[in-house]
């Protein structure tokens, strides 16, 4: 039998060139992936850069018509408006309001100049292109550092912003029309993100809500309106219209330039200047000498002192004397004559006190001496009874033609003798016995006719 030889299969003859061929591919793809990685790599590493503000940084509040506040808000930055729209005042509600840090400036040159550096930051923010949409609502959302756009942009609840560690981290939020926070909503802020590198570019008017926490600056073409106890940790900052509050805390990150407070010096006041009228100099009054009298000397003046009642007077006897009676004897051949009573010789009078010598004091009184008590009178003699009467022997004449120097006869045999107390009693004795003779001789010669 005759073997049949089978030759071995056969391997197609395009094999090599099919290994050649692969290498191209391959080559191509790693070139195009790396080109694409280079096109990619600056993207992931573009990030906005911050905003300029100038002098408008050291701001809190910046209006272009009028700042007004209702409750006690606090205010942490400079205040201002420029140029000022409507009627004065421009700046309203402060206080309540209160400005912790900071100057007001009321459309003056530096508000214009705050006013014109917050126009050309506006419009860097504005535009910029290649914002990354987040549609209407932020609440819920953690966004990265970059440029973020909407015609129109709400927050209810919180807005979480993400630096990843990078201090100069930029979020800049673009909004066509309106800004708008719901109440009690917030922003927050972590690993490192800075409230300075927060900007929110609004075309018309933002709002917002009662009780919101804020983060940024908010620039806004119109009006800014912040409600009750809403709070900001940035600026608000509108260019054409009003800023309003009501009891908020606005508090500048103080990332910006800071403008220095002015400083007053007080005016120097200069005391005024007193004008001496120049003097006239007259010429000398020539004065007469003047002859000088020497004094005359006048001796003092001794004065005595009184006693209290001037000059003492004369004392007198106190009294005078009792009244005298005198017992007429009886004569014969006569009725009794009843005695003969002489009345009391009164006393001398003291001599009155003369009148004190003047601003003499007085020397008390010298009591006088008390008067000496009169002698009591001698008590007469009994009569010795007489004998028969005798006949009367008589002048006749009528006159007694001897008196005895010791006393009286009286017919009976006895003498009546006078009072020897003091002369006058003795005259007045004289006397009434001469009257009694009178009449003795009177009544004889009666009787005999």
């Amino acid at each position: 039998m005759q073997s049949m030889h089978v030759p071995p299969p056969s391997h197609p003859s395009t094999a090599p060139g099919r290994g050649r061929a692969l290498v191209p591919l391959a080559g191509t793809i790693a070139l195009a992936t790396s080109a694409l990685m280079l096109v990619n790599a600056p993207l992931a590493l573009a990030q906005p850069t911050t905003v300029g503000l100038g002098t408008a940084a050291s701001y809190a509040v910046l209006a272009g018509s009028k700042i007004t506040n209702t409750g006690p808000s606090k205010i942490g930055g400079n205040i201002g408006v420029s140029p000022g729209v409507g009627v004065e005042p421009f700046i309203t509600g402060f206080p309540p309001g209160e400005l912790t840090s900071g100057v007001v400036n009321d459309r003056n040159s530096v508000a214009a100049q705050a006013k014109a550096d917050l126009s050309t930051g506006y419009d860097d923010a504005a535009g910029r292109p290649g914002a990354t949409s987040t549609g209407v609502e932020l609440g819920g959302q953690t966004l990265l550092a970059g440029l973020y756009g909407s015609g129109t942009l709400g927050l209810t609840g919180t807005l979480t912003l993400d630096a990843q560690g990078d201090a100069n981290a930029v979020f800049i939020f673009q909004a066509a029309s309106t800004l708008i926070t719901a109440s009690d909503s917030s922003v927050s802020l972590i690993n490192g993100a800075n409230a300075c590198n927060v900007f929110w570019q609004v075309g018309s008017s933002a709002t917002l809500g009662t009780n919101t926490d804020f983060v940024g600056t908010v620039m806004a073409r119109a009006s800014i309106t912040a409600t009750t106890n809403a709070d900001v940790q940035g600026r608000l900052l509108a260019l054409d219209g009003a800023v309003t509050l009501d009891s908020n805390t606005i508090t500048n990150p103080g990332c910006g330039a800071t403008e220095p407070p002015v400083t007053t010096t007080p005016p120097t006041t200069t005391p005024p200047v007193t004008t001496t009228p120049p003097v006239t100099t007259e010429p000398p009054v020539t004065t007469p000498p003047v002859t000088t009298t020497p004094p005359v000397t006048t001796p003092p003046v001794t004065t005595t002192p009184g006693d209290g009642g001037g000059t003492p007077g004369t004392p007198g006897d106190g009294g005078g004397t009792p009244p005298i009676v005198i017992d007429v004897p009886p004569i014969p051949g006569l009725p009794p004559i009843p005695g003969i009573t002489l009345p009391p010789i009164p006393g001398v009078p003291n001599t009155p006190n003369q009148p004190n010598q003047p601003n003499t004091p007085n020397q008390p009184n010298t009591p006088n001496q008390p008067n000496t008590p009169n002698q009591p009178n001698t008590p007469n003699q009994p009569n010795t009874p007489s004998g028969p009467d005798q006949p009367g022997t008589y002048n006749p004449g009528g006159q007694i033609t001897q008196i005895p120097n010791g006393g009286v006869e009286t017919g009976d045999g006895s003498m009546s003798s006078p009072s020897s107390d003091s002369s006058v009693v003795t005259m007045w004795t004289v006397l009434a016995l001469l009257t009694v003779g009178a009449v003795s001789v009177t009544m004889m010669t009666r009787r005999r006719r």
